[in-house]
């Protein structure tokens, strides 16, 4: 048996050989809900899974708020059967506004769950939806978030190195830290909502994208599983058709 080592010359080399160590990181995915949740959801975990970490972030944001909404507006039912005008959806502009709903404790009981949206509310999410870069390594790189080997930030919020709050700061490994820790805890939180509803899992609509979803989940993140998914991607229909009309010719020879 070969020693095997890895050579990443191409970007598709290098997210692959990603790839089958990030798709380790996720936790277990939420269940099958409704394409608005299920379907944002895939793409915070397969824009984590392909390197791309800001995008993971921004779309685990937009997830919260857009499902902390339609469990706030009408717990009781998802999907097709919800019934929400414009104006109702247009109610709570924001995760701070709709924290602040007559039914939150139904939604949220737990004081710790309240306070890390709050925190995510004020900090997090409108930081990353402005790309205020600096801001979120201000915030999210001490030793109470980052990992311990991976600190950037003294306890006053100053960068422990001149150039380690810089936006390119960002896109070396940081994003990676703060986006899986951020999917990982969002898909809690996502969890606990989703168990304080009545929703039930819809299929009445677009169920090809609930296929799409298990797809994902339930795919095999091995180099040699990806090189096997590459190998039958495609199938040469003229040469069926030139096989298939040898084989005619030769079944009319043994007939002759």
């Amino acid at each position: 048996m070969g020693l095997k080592v890895s050579i990443n010359r191409d970007y598709f080399n290098i997210m692959a050989d990603n790839a089958v160590q990030l798709i380790k990181e996720l936790p277990e995915p939420l269940p099958w809900v409704e394409p608005s949740i299920n379907m944002l959801y895939l793409n915070a975990a397969s824009s984590l899974v392909m390197g791309n970490f800001y995008g993971s972030i921004i779309c685990s944001s937009t997830l919260l708020e857009h499902t902390l909404r339609l469990a706030v507006l009408n717990p009781d039912s998802n999907g097709l059967k919800r019934q929400l005008s414009k104006s109702k959806l247009d109610k709570y502009q924001s995760i701070s506004a709709l924290l602040k709903a007559p039914n939150i404790s139904n939604i949220i009981p737990n004081q710790d769950d309240i306070d890390w949206w709050e925190n995510v509310a004020s900090k997090l999410r409108n930081k990353s939806a402005h790309y205020l870069i600096p801001t979120l390594l201000k915030l999210f790189t001490g030793k109470d978030y980052a990992p311990e080997n991976y600190v950037l930030t003294n306890d006053d919020g100053t960068p422990q190195h001149d150039l380690l709050h810089d936006w390119g700061s960002f896109f070396h490994k940081t994003d990676y830290h703060i986006a899986i820790r951020f999917f990982k805890e969002s898909t809690d939180q996502l969890q606990k909502i989703i168990n304080n509803t009545q929703w039930e899992s819809d299929l009445s609509w677009w169920e090809s994208q609930a296929d799409h979803y298990n797809m994902f989940f339930e795919y095999q993140w091995t180099i040699d599983n990806m090189k096997n998914s590459l190998n039958i991607m495609y199938k040469d229909l003229f040469q069926r058709s030139e096989k298939k009309s040898e084989d005619c010719s030769e079944e009319e020879g043994h007939i002759r």
